[in-house]
Order: structure tokens, then sequence, then C-alpha cells
């Protein structure tokens, strides 16, 4: 079987199964797989008759490693099959040609005397181009059609996903089933398998961390509506809270968290703990000074410490290559994204005499001699929006050493790498230092530095660069232009006593590079 995973963790909650779908890592990805998988096919069984009485439920999690009364009716070589690895087992299909299928089907479950009942599952699909299909459906005897309950054609492979159904045309011989057909992805994985009757304790699905800082997060879950409480499993400690959400305080700053929740229904039912979620704490903020630079070389994980990835557009955001690229570990944007960005922790920069920004990139050419884009941002805070430092357009074959002069410093300074793919081969980043110019060891021209003043101001505005000449244009928070004018010896007079008051955006470009100051009209 040609081994197409790699650095990949099969978990309860699917959610670390991640894998980098850049086209050079998959041919690299046969020869460094990092784990072995095993495959349990199916086999024919005896049809199992399991009772689900009012008040009672059926769980199946793979965890024996075989699909205990499952079986599967399959056209050419797909199938289903247990996945086991480090970690716990999945029930994956496995691609075979595309337009081939196969149907898992239930044991058969006898829910006479129960009025309804709900069907709950966690899936995850992962495809580079057209995604597979999963269906899902249920028939009440096997000489019944199947009807569907859902239809599923998506690639994440980031993310798992919950489903849930009411169940209302009951009987003696239930059945459910997966029918996964497939276009050329890679897989379908299906995990969680609950059927609760009506009265039962149901399992909370949909688990989720919001609203996290560096000390705490918000805790969900969907619920029944018959819950007296919930037990919570952070990291192995237990607590038993009647909320839901549930504010979890006093965590550590960058401290990879799992969580897992089970129902207390009351009169001694509980439910089946829930599939764990994993979460990571923000950092705190990190303090720069003349002494003690900020620094990383992407070297200490083979995931980011305290950055954060946020996809713009598209479905993929920035991951580390851990040196199968380049003979170090670099920020790299994946080609498949449209747009991402790569956002530092809170950096404190008060302290720093003249703080800049030092780093390389490179965006290597494509197949029609096209690059993708990087952008530089900075924000004094979480509040104020994203300002630009630079912008590299251009193909660089080659490590290009770039120095930006960092305005506007603040005790929350966040910094930002933003890529944006044209199809080539991706933008790599490495080598970040934020510190004192002139401390980095860097022999460059600094880049282009601004002040604009007074700002606020109700009338004029001056505005000096340590540039020679350059352009300098405002533009109001639509984008519409409002007023041109040209830096010469660095400086320039804007006069905005006509305008309305509000907030506007200077843009500063000459050929030490570009950059955004906001500007407040009173």
């Amino acid at each position: 079987m040609v081994f197409l995973f790699y650095l990949c963790r099969v978990n309860h909650s699917l959610s670390k199964i991640k894998t980098m779908k850049n086209r050079h890592y998959l041919t690299k990805a046969l020869f460094v797989a990092a784990m072995t998988i095993f495959f349990y096919a199916a086999t024919a069984t005896a049809q199992c008759v399991i009772p689900i009485g009012p008040g009672q439920s059926y769980t199946e999690d793979f965890q024996s490693g075989q699909m205990e009364c499952w079986t599967v009716e399959t056209t050419g070589n797909a199938t289903w099959a247990v996945m086991t690895g480090t970690g716990s087992n999945v029930v994956a299909f496995q691609n075979a040609s595309a337009g081939e299928e196969a149907r898992l089907i239930s044991p058969t479950f006898d829910l006479t005397g129960s009025s309804s009942a709900t069907f709950s599952f966690a899936y995850a699909m992962m495809a580079l181009y057209t995604p597979d299909v999963l269906e899902v459906s249920f028939r009440t005897s096997p000489e019944d059609i199947w009807h569907q309950l859902a239809s599923y054609s998506i690639s994440d492979w980031s993310n798992t996903y919950d489903a849930s159904f009411t169940l209302d045309e009951l009987s003696s011989t239930f059945q459910v089933s997966f029918l996964g057909h497939s276009n050329g992805g890679y897989y379908i994985f299906v995990d969680d398998i609950d059927i609760v009757s009506a009265g039962g304790c149901a399992r909370p699905m949909g688990l989720q961390a919001s609203e996290i800082t560096a000390f705490s997060a918000l805790l969900g879950w969907t619920t029944a509506g018959n819950e007296e409480s919930w037990t919570i499993d952070l990291n192995g400690h237990e607590a038993t809270v009647t909320t839901q959400p549930y504010l979890m305080e006093n965590l550590e700053p960058n401290t990879e968290y799992t969580f897992r929740v089970k129902a207390n229904c009351g009169e001694g039912m509980e439910s089946e703990w829930s599939y764990a979620y994993t979460f990571t704490t923000l950092c705190d903020v990190i303090t720069v000074t003349d002494e003690q630079p900020y620094f990383d070389d992407f070297e200490a994980s083979e995931d980011f410490v305290c950055w954060q990835s946020e996809i713009v557009s598209g479905e993929d955001g920035w991951v580390i290559d851990p040196g199968y690229l380049f003979p170090n570990n670099t920020a790299f944007f994946i080609w498949l994204g449209e747009e991402a960005m790569l956002v530092s922790a809170p950096l404190d920069i008060t302290a720093v005499t003249h703080p800049v920004l030092t780093f390389k990139h490179k965006e290597p050419h494509g197949n029609y001699n096209d690059a993708d884009e990087l952008s530089v941002w900075y924000a004094t805070s979480l509040d104020d929006y994203w300002h630009l430092l630079g912008e590299y357009t251009a193909i660089y074959d080659s490590w290009d050493s770039v120095t930006l002069a960092l305005p506007e410093a603040s005790d929350t300074y966040y910094i930002a790498f933003k890529g944006k793919s044209n199809n080539a081969d991706g933008v790599y980043v490495d080598d970040v230092w934020v510190g004192n110019y002139g401390d980095d060891g860097v022999n460059e021209t600094l880049a282009l530095a601004v002040t604009v003043s007074p700002n606020p101001t109700s009338g004029n505005v001056t505005v000096e660069a340590n540039t020679t000449n350059g352009e300098v244009v405002v533009f109001d928070l639509f984008g519409r232009q409002v007023m041109a004018a040209t830096l010469r010896e660095g400086r320039t007079e804007i006069d905005l006593s006509g305008v309305a008051k509000g907030v506007y955006v200077a843009r500063i470009a000459s050929e030490g590079g570009t950059t955004t100051i906001k500007l407040v009209k009173e």
C-alpha cells in the first residue's frame, strides 16, 4: 500500500491528523514516514442483533482494532478498515480507483419500545483535488432501501466534524451505513458512533475552545437537554460543572491542553466520554530590550512556538518545513492556500532604542516563471488594524535578507507575515529577529522609517522619513484616495483641514520600501 500520510498522529478526536500537502512534500513523504499503520480488513460475519432499550445507548469507537458486527459491501478494491497507530483508532475508507464505492454497514439494532433515538458520529475528509463523497443512511430492515440522512464532500486537513440526527422510524431490524465514494481523494475517517434511545444520556459532541488567552479558554459542547451536570477531564484532571460553555481559568501560557466531557443525567445515568479536543493557550507578552532581542529560527519544534497561522482565504495556512526542502526548519506558506497570515506573539518593544525587524525570505519561481507573494505587517495591539511594512512580489530564488524599522512601538506589538499564493513554489521565511537597529549583525541600509506629527491633527501634518524622495498617498477607510504629496529631502506637509473628521491611512513609498501610518483628523 502506498503510504501517503506522514508525521501524522491518529487520536480520538482526529483533530491531530495534520498533513502538509505541498507537492514537494508528497514525493518525500514516501521516504520519511514516521509511523506504521495497520489495516484490519472487514470480514463477513454472522449478523449481530443489539437491543437498545429506552434510555440505553450503543457506542463504537473501534478501539478493539476490529469492526465487530460491522460489514462492508464494496465495488472493486475500495473498502473500509480500522486504522490503528499512535493514539486511538478510527475506521477509514481506503481510496481505490475513482468511481469505486464501499458501504460500511452497522450491526442490526432492536429499537422497539423507543419513540426516538439520536444517532451521532465524528468524521473527517481529506483530498488534494476533488474530494470523495460520504453518504450517511439508515434502513429499517434488510429488505428496505437505504434512506439518506446526509451527504458530505469536503477536504479539510485540520478539522474534525460532528454530525447528529434524530431517528423516528425505528424498528427491531434497524441499521445505519456509511457509503464512501472515491473521487481520487485520500481518506474518509469515521469515529465515535453513538445511538442513544430517548431518555438516555447522550455523549457530548461538538467540543470546541474559544476566546483563548494565555491564561483561560471558554470550553463548549452540545447538550441534549436532560443533563444535570458535566464532568470535564482536562489533561487528566477532572472537574464537575453545571454550566455550558464553561470558562476554564488558571491555565499556563503556551501550553497544549486536551479535554473531554461526559454528561451526568441523574439517577446514576452518565454518558460515554466525548472524543478529545486539543487546543493551545496563547503566549504571554514577550519583552524585548536592546540587551535581549527576540529571535526565532523555527528550529525548536516542528510546529510553531508563539506564532499563530490565520487563514485569510483558501484552505491552508503557514506550516513549518522540518528540513525537507532546506537543511534547516523554515516557516512555509503552503501552495494550495490562497492567503494566510503568520502572526507573532505580543511583543513589548517599548524599551528598544531603535526597534527593527530583520528576517530572510524566499519566493522561488513556479512552472510559469511566476512567484507567490509576501507582505509584512504590524499592529500595535489586538484592537489596532494591520499596517503594511513591506511587500515582496518578485521572484526570489535565493534568500533575501531584509531589515525594516518598526514604528509606533507599544507593549503589545504584533508582527505578521502574509503569504499570497499565485500557484508558484511557496513563500519561505526564516531567522526572524526583533531588536535594536545596529545590533543584529546585518550590514544593510535601514528600510523606510516614517514619523507623522501632530497625530491626531485638526489641520496640517508633517511627514518625515529617512529617505530623500518618495510619495505620500492618503486614503479613507474605504480605500478611496483623498490626497497625495511628494517627499522632498525626506519631508512634506499635508493639509487635512478640508477633509471630514475620522481615521485615514497614509501610505508612504520610496526606494527603501513601503509603510502605512494611521492618521486621525479631529
